[in-house]
């Protein structure tokens, strides 16, 4: 391996920003991981009904199926869509976020005003991480995702516009679609203290809109209004209610971090094939031209978000090593020892795992946590040709399969560093161990930009995700 030089190139705005957001992006994830899961009792039944309007909607026919375009460059990590809302098709770009089941956009995009389709409620939805966060109102309208003959549109949706947060909180996007399916979105009912307010709705709001006063001051505001918690149906809930789309969707990403090889600009980013992909809603295996060979599929252990049995990792050419299971004090909110998330831009292991993985490149060249430290050193990274990553191994998850069965998923050095980011020559390590002493590891973006990954719940409670090797783009 060669020596790491010391010269750095200027960084763009566009890194800068999503470098500045990944600690917070952080927060985020470990949140999101450690929210109470409560499963449903009428889970199965939930599943069943689906099923059951979606065959009573097309007669057994084929249900339809969306190709999305979805893109990295807004945030420089997250992948969002393109959303309309409303009666003028107020556009938003949502993080497309597998670890949650929120729906909410920034008033920027969508403020409500003019929408003849808005329905205020009594709701407000309130959402912490760390020290971020947003709070606003609940409005019903209509929902557009597509264009032309391929859309879907839902009426009557709930959704909630962020009229207080903290400043930059959606770094680059306008808003977030939580993809949990059957999840609680928890919401907090203010109807009896508006009628005592003289007031009808959240919306227009009625409260304070400073973030960190506002935030210190909820709790005795819910205390004051005895505002009662309700459960707020998830997007693709109301997606598989409407009897069109099938309970599953797919992911296909190349990127944990954006490209910048081509440029800085908006124009050269956004040309850069690395940094687009495509989000397919209702579907899954039938995008033969996203994979190649066959699935296999991971079996998910919760009814509400993705939780998953890992079993071990191995650095390729080292003894594998058995990841401990969770502890049993977190077992009530965090489930199992690991969880797929899109919405998490690296792998965020568990302690043990992340020993391990280093212990193991280690071994195989002491280079290689040189590099590793190197680059957790500098906020610019390390030069990409210094690594030489045709030298570096595979690391390999071993899950726990639809059937028991061992399913072991490669994460290669391509994905694993993440090249021509923070500046076209320099290169990001994508591994980085816990925030907390719980033994769960996120299986975020760098492994599944090795995959086509596919999350299917039509064909028990919990579902599967399905996993086939990623076909490079032309």
């Amino acid at each position: 391996m060669a020596t790491i030089a010391t010269s750095t190139p200027a960084i763009s705005d566009l890194a800068n920003g999503a470098l500045d957001t990944a600690e917070t992006h952080k927060a985020r994830v470990i949140a999101k991981a450690r929210a109470r899961r409560i499963a449903r009792g009428d889970a199965e039944a939930h599943r069943l009904r689906g099923i059951a309007r979606l065959e009573a909607a097309t007669g057994g026919a084929p249900t339809k199926i969306l190709r999305l375009e979805i893109t990295n460059v807004l945030s420089g990590n997250d992948y969002s869509a393109r959303l309309a809302i409303g009666s003028k098709g107020a556009v938003a770009d949502v993080i497309l976020d597998t670890g949650s089941s929120t729906l909410a956009v920034e008033p920027s995009v969508y403020s409500g005003v003019g929408d003849a389709d808005l329905k205020p409620t009594t709701l407000l939805q309130l959402i912490t991480y760390g020290t971020g966060g947003w709070a606003g109102p609940m409005v019903d309208t209509t929902l557009t995702f597509g264009t032309d003959a391929g859309q879907v549109v839902l009426h009557n949706c709930p959704i909630a516009i962020t009229t207080v947060q903290e400043s930059g909180n959606f770094q680059g996007v306008t808003g977030i679609m939580g993809l949990a399916y059957n999840g609680l979105n928890n919401a907090f009912d203010f109807g009896a203290y508006l009628a005592t307010q003289g007031k009808e709705s959240t919306f227009p709001w009625p409260f304070g809109k400073v973030w960190t006063s506002f935030l210190a001051g909820f709790r005795k505001l819910l205390q004051r209004a005895r505002a009662t918690g309700v459960d707020v149906k998830p997007y693709f809930d109301q997606l598989e209610e409407s009897g069109v789309v099938a309970n599953k969707f797919a992911f296909y990403t190349l990127r944990s971090w954006v490209s910048v090889r081509l440029g800085t600009t908006v124009e050269a980013v956004s040309a850069d094939p690395l940094n687009k992909g495509y989000f397919i809603m209702g579907g899954g295996e039938e995008q033969h031209d996203l994979y190649t060979g066959d699935f296999v599929a991971v079996n998910v252990l919760h009814d509400l978000y993705y939780n998953t049995n890992l079993k071990s990792v191995r650095v390729d050419g080292c003894p594998a090593h058995q990841a401990a299971p969770l502890q049993s004090q977190y077992t009530a909110t965090s489930i199992s020892n690991s969880i797929v998330d899109s919405g998490t831009s690296d792998l965020s292991l568990a302690q043990d795992v992340y020993d391990a993985i280093l212990q193991g490149l280690e071994q195989r060249n002491p280079a290689f946590t040189q590099a590793i430290q190197a680059a957790a050193d500098s906020r610019d990274g390390v030069p990409s040709a210094s690594l030489e990553l045709a030298k570096w191994p595979n690391i390999y998850f071993t899950l726990e399969g639809e059937d028991g069965q061992d399913v072991e998923l490669a994460c290669m050095p391509q994905t694993y560093w993440q090249t021509d980011f923070p500046a076209a020559g320099r290169a990001a390590f994508q591994i980085s161990g816990p925030l907390d002493p719980a033994n769960q590891s996120i299986l975020g973006l760098p492994l599944m930009n090795n995959y086509y990954t596919v999350f299917d719940r039509t064909q028990d409670v919990n579902g599967v995700i399905r996993f086939a090797k990623i076909k490079a783009p032309a």
